[in-house]
This record gives structure tokens, sequence and C-alpha cells, in this order.
């Protein structure tokens, strides 16, 4: 049964609230930090409890992370120390639907493991938004669930490789699949060899990872 999905990222946010890994940056965004600009505006698109925004931040980045859970955001304006208050901005804000932000506004967009929840569709309209909001040249980094994923195949499927999973939407890229939706950038990375904390603990090693510049 396909459950709520706001009502299910509520649920996994009490979760994963006392994770070791939800209190470090991701092992994404320490990778692909080389590729940003010495400086600028950085949207954390999907930022959970914030340790990404809050690592940007940290190097001098103005941020902005937005994610559609409350409870993430609550989560991360509560972790934001003091010092770090005046570089990090969290908001409330669904990737579905068109970003809150004017065109050019960002230098780089981040999405760490939040974009593969949605229709070939919505997915387009997705990164149609995130190239909108880039500078030119600007750095798009993503990282996403793989059709090599234990996962893939299982539950309900919607459409190609897109499934309903334990009662979430869920959709699985191959370096190969994920070209037709970032065809507004120039690739420079883009690979099957993404990892996380989380996945490492059960062998996962396999996500795809991409970094591109706006055209």
């Amino acid at each position: 049964m396909e459950r709520e999905p706001r009502q299910y990222w509520e649920g996994a946010h009490e979760k994963y609230s006392d994770a070791e890994w939800i209190h470090k940056p991701t092992m994404f965004a320490e990778s692909v930090l080389e590729y940003f600009p010495s400086e600028g505006k950085v949207l954390d698109a999907g930022c959970g409890q914030g340790q990404d925004s809050r690592f940007f931040a940290s190097k001098g980045y103005e941020v902005i992370g937005i994610d559609f859970a409350s409870e993430g955001i609550a989560r991360a304006i509560e972790k934001t120390s003091a010092e770090l208050k005046d570089r990090v901005t969290f908001i409330q804000a669904d990737l579905a639907e068109s970003l809150p932000f004017p065109d050019a506004e960002f230098d780089v967009v981040h999405c760490h493991l939040a974009a593969h929840y949605f229709s070939s569709e919505t997915t387009q309209q997705i990164m149609k938004e995130f190239a909108r909001v880039l500078k030119r040249n600007g750095v798009l980094t993503l990282l996403l669930n793989s059709v090599h994923d234990s996962e893939y195949g299982n539950g309900e499927r919607i459409e190609d490789d897109y499934f309903v999973v334990n009662g979430i939407k869920k959709r699985y890229f191959s370096a190969d699949s994920l070209k037709r939706f970032t065809e507004d950038f120039e690739t420079e990375i883009l690979d099957e060899s993404g990892e996380t904390f989380k996945d490492r603990a059960v062998g996962n090693s396999n996500l795809v990872r991409f970094v591109g510049r706006k055209k």
C-alpha cells in the first residue's frame, strides 16, 4: 500500500535523528566540494536535517537548504550553530513544485538522494528548475538511487525504473538513463560509484553520481 510521502518523511526524520551519520557531512558532499567555485551561493535541494548545508556554510558559502518535510527543517535549524546562522537558511519547499527563487540565483545546486522519488515528467521539471535557478556555468551535483540497488524491480511498477517500494514511490537510475534528464548541463562526473555512510554499512556502493555545469 502506498504511503503519503510527507507523513513517511516526517517519521523517517524522527528515526534518523539519533543516527551517527546524520551529524556529519555526507560522503558525496565532501567529494564534490572541489568542483564548487571558491565562493558563492549554494542551494541544498532536499537538505533533510541540514548536515550538507552546514558543511558548505562552514566552508564560507552562503547556503539555502530546502526540504518538504517540516520535521527535517525543524531539526536542521535546531542543529545549526550560532556561528553558522548568518550563512545558512532553511526553508520548507517541495522539489515537485516550482522553486521559490528567481532565475540565476545560485552558483551551485546540490541534491543528495532527493530527486529520485518522481515520475519521469516531474523529474524533467525538477531538472529544468535546477537549471533555471543556476547561473550560467553553475554547478549541479546529484546523488541518486541506482538500478543496481537490491530493491530495484520490487513492488508495483509505475513506469520504467519507477516503482512503489515499501509504500514509497522510488525511481532508480543508471549512468546512461540519467543523461536524458541532464541535457542542460555539461557533464564532469557521471558514474555509478557513489556511496553513503548508511548504505556502506549494508554493502551498497553503486549510487549514481553526477556533476555538471549549466550550459
